[in-house]
């Protein structure tokens, strides 16, 4: 382990799969999570937004914002989790829907994914939808839209599973406490991000996603 450490400190180039959590350092956390998945500014056929409790607070405004900002037309909503809301108990999606209308975007260009219950099978079970609406042989880029410290796993996970003539596009929503700016800066915001990287690391050494670089 000292002599891992050591070459972190020299700057050189390793494996995320050769991590420990002992290995987990600041700025370790900060490259798994965050380096280099800014939003590019480009266009696509589709949004697809993945579903969490809070996906109408953060993640759907941005997609919207897309949607406003023609950057995309279609907006695929992703996640079967039953949740108690001031609406009863809905899904995710249902719960998206009803704030992506409210912003603004038309519902029949929303699309729903309501079978998955984590971020793998929200991949996995985005692709029908997906063929149903565009046929995937014609699919060229999807925007994917997920808070900040979640969207390197997403992104991993749909780079794996998807088609690989469709470019992912990286489009991070920013929570309150777990921006790249100030994950680091309460206990809450330390343990969700340190969770999130060992999260990645532990996909990539059972094969669920792909080993990278840091």
């Amino acid at each position: 382990m000292i002599e891992f450490n050591y070459i972190i400190r020299l700057g050189e180039m390793m494996k995320v799969s050769k991590l420990s959590k002992e290995d987990l350092s600041e700025n370790i956390i900060d490259k798994i999570l965050f380096e280099g998945l800014e939003y590019s500014g480009e266009a696509a056929e589709c949004a697809m937004v993945l579903g969490s409790m809070t996906a109408p607070k953060y993640r759907v405004p941005v997609a919207s914002n897309l949607y406003k900002i023609q950057k995309v037309n279609k907006l695929l909503l992703c996640g079967g989790k039953i949740r108690e809301t001031e609406y009863g108990k809905i899904t995710e999606v249902q719960l998206m829907k009803n704030k992506a209308i409210e912003l603004g975007v038309k519902e029949t260009d929303l699309l729903f994914e309501e079978n998955s219950l984590t971020t793998k099978e929200n991949i996995i079970c985005a692709l029908l939808p997906l063929e149903r609406e565009f046929k995937l042989s014609n699919l060229r880029k999807i925007i994917l839209v997920t808070t900040a410290y979640h969207i390197r796993r997403s992104m991993l996970m749909a780079k794996t599973y998807f088609p690989n003539w469709i470019k992912i596009i990286p489009c991070p929503a920013e929570d309150i406490k777990t921006r790249r700016d100030n994950w680091f800066c309460t206990e809450e915001g330390i343990t969700r991000a340190r969770q999130e990287a060992w999260k990645i690391v532990c996909y990539i050494n059972d094969g669920s996603i792909p080993d990278f670089e840091i």
